[in-house]
């Protein structure tokens, strides 16, 4: 039978192969891509404050003053008990801690510029140093203005150039208007000679402003019976009473609705004392 006779040749020399043949490798898993570096996100842009929304927004406290070679403006730091301020609203810049109420008219300009009007101001005769505050700053605010709000919005920075050269620099507070989110109402209100116990008691220690709302007519005229007076506990912002002295005060109240059962809050902020008189003790 030579045909099975090579086929069986045939499967030994397979066979054979097969056994000499080397061992298969075990190959090596394939490389795996590395994971990408994490990467920290980038801090977000803070969004500039646009200027003429940021004008009006804050009323600005004057922090540095130098002039052109760079020498501090002494004359607009009298006092550290008395800071100068800006106020912008209306289409006028409003001067605070001078020696007399000091305002003029702005426009902005293209480039971030503002032009400021004629100063007007009261006529008082101050002690110096402070009567040496109303010109210095009817001169470095006068003309045109080269201005930047940097910062956040909680703490904004107002940077001024003036013509000569003169750098100011202001911190940025909220005016009552941004904080309450509103403009508020004009009321009136007369504050009492001598302070009175806050609470009903009058074995009660602590001290308030007293006061009763007014009215007038659009020629400026009081109307109606003045009520009763009452504790203010809250105070007036910006207001510092003196003791002897009766004022009637131009206000603006701001009114914050409250929590679920809650009183609704009622703020007060001075806006021009428009009469005083000294009441003997």
């Amino acid at each position: 039978m030579p045909g099975l006779q090579l086929r069986a040749v045939v499967a030994i020399v397979a066979v054979s192969v097969a056994a000499c043949a080397p061992p298969a490798t075990e190959q090596p898993p394939a490389p795996t891509a590395a994971p990408a570096a994490a990467t920290t996100p980038a801090p977000a842009a803070v969004a500039a404050i646009d200027l003429a929304t940021g004008l009006v927004a804050y009323r600005w406290q004057l922090r540095t003053a130098t002039d052109a070679g760079g020498q501090s403006l002494a004359a607009l730091f009298p006092s550290a008990e008395r800071p100068l301020g800006l106020g912008f609203a209306d289409g006028r810049v409003n001067v605070e801690g001078a020696c007399n109420r000091m305002g003029a008219s702005y426009q902005l300009l293209e480039g971030g510029k503002i032009q400021v009007g004629q100063a007007m101001s009261t006529m008082m005769a101050c002690p110096p140093p402070l009567d040496r505050v109303d010109a210095a700053v009817a001169a470095v605010l006068a003309g045109t203005l080269q201005a930047a709000i940097d910062g956040t919005a909680e703490a904004p920075t107002l940077r001024l150039v003036a013509a000569d050269g003169s750098i100011l620099q202001l911190a940025g507070e909220p005016t009552p208007e941004t904080r309450f989110g509103g403009p508020g109402t004009i009321a009136f209100l007369e504050v009492a000679a001598q302070s009175g116990p806050c609470e009903v008691s009058p074995a009660s220690e602590r001290r308030c402003l007293m006061v009763r709302e007014r009215h007038f007519d659009a020629d400026g005229l009081a109307t109606g019976t003045p009520g009763e007076f009452r504790p203010l506990p809250e105070g007036i912002e910006g207001y510092t009473p003196t003791e002897g002295q009766r004022q009637v005060l131009r206000v603006k109240r701001f009114q914050r609705e409250a929590a679920a059962g809650g009183e609704p809050e009622v703020h007060f902020v001075l806006d021009l004392v428009i009469e005083t008189e000294i009441v003997a003790p």
